[in-house]
């Protein structure tokens, strides 16, 4: 009779440690995941990085579905594309303050449209934005030209004999 309820007892003991254990541990990763948090939000570019990953596999997911339906995945990609290039191009311009505010306006309301294109329609209306696309590069480059100096490598002031010692 000892033997039996000795058992349960000794289980309960085990159980309640295993929980005590538990939560200790769950109080040490909400710990962690909230020092994480705080860190993302004083580092934008750290959250920037860490959430696009998600888009990326979205994106991917959603091409490789379009291809297997039958539908051409390669506008979507070209779109997905796009959209990329042109997010690039709002940040150049936002950042250089010899380019007009229009320009900007411009890229934003492109940008935007591009976004909300249907996909059963790419096909039809994709060249429109890339040809868009090389109109702003270029007015890109119009308004802020870069200096020949700053696109020239440098050259090699001497050259080292073959007689030099290598210290």
């Amino acid at each position: 009779m000892t033997t039996t309820t000795e058992k349960p007892i000794s289980e309960k003991k085990a159980m309640k440690k295993k929980l005590i254990h538990n939560l200790i541990e769950l109080v040490i990763w909400l710990i962690l995941l909230w020092m994480c948090y705080g860190y993302l939000q004083s580092h934008p570019a750290e959250r920037i990085s860490f959430f696009s990953w998600y888009k990326v596999i979205y994106q991917q997911t959603e091409i490789f579905f379009q291809n297997i339906f039958g539908k051409n995945g390669e506008w979507l990609k070209q779109k997905y594309s796009l959209e990329s290039y042109y997010q690039v191009m709002i940040t150049q311009a936002e950042e250089k303050p010899c380019v007009d505010p229009e320009l900007v306006k411009d890229l934003h309301e492109t940008y935007e449209k591009l976004q909300k294109e249907p996909k059963n329609t790419l096909e039809h209306t994709l060249q429109k934005y890339i040809e868009k696309q090389y109109e702003f590069d270029e007015e890109l480059r119009k308004e802020c030209p870069v200096e020949k100096e700053q696109l020239e490598i440098p050259e090699v002031v001497e050259e080292i004999s073959p007689d030099a010692q290598i210290m």
